[in-house]
């Protein structure tokens, strides 16, 4: 593995511990951020791994996932980086803080954090 695919994953890694840290705390619109950021990561270091060039400097989690290797990403997962990528630049950019954190029950952010986990670990079977 690549020094600087490695270093991705750690970063990923310990987005992915800030989310669950930030869960526990009830602050879910930070769960949101760091949740997206463990998978923009780890996307990253895979295109780092596969590509052996430097990622975009983009969010996108679809656009990401779409320049690596990996194939037929199933369409469940599809809709989760896209669902996450809405949310995230929801909450990123927010024009109603109150309305958006409002909006982010327990019971949503448990789902949103369970899938993350699933998806992040598909997407890391991808790194040799």
């Amino acid at each position: 593995m690549k020094k600087e695919t490695d270093n991705w994953l750690k970063i990923a890694r310990n987005d992915l511990k800030v989310a669950e840290a930030l869960f526990k705390e009830g602050l879910y619109l930070n769960v949101i951020e760091h949740s997206h950021a463990a998978l923009e990561k780890l996307i990253k270091g895979i295109i780092t791994e596969q590509k052996s060039i430097e990622p975009p400097k983009i969010h996108s989690l679809l656009k990401l996932v779409s320049m690596t290797l990996i194939e037929n990403i199933q369409e469940d997962i599809k809709k989760i980086l896209e669902d996450l990528d809405d949310m995230y630049f929801s909450v990123r950019y927010p024009e109603d803080f109150d309305a958006i954190n409002a909006s982010l029950s327990k019971e949503k952010i448990t789902h949103i954090i369970k899938s993350v986990k699933e998806v992040y670990k598909l997407l890391e079977r991808n790194i040799q």
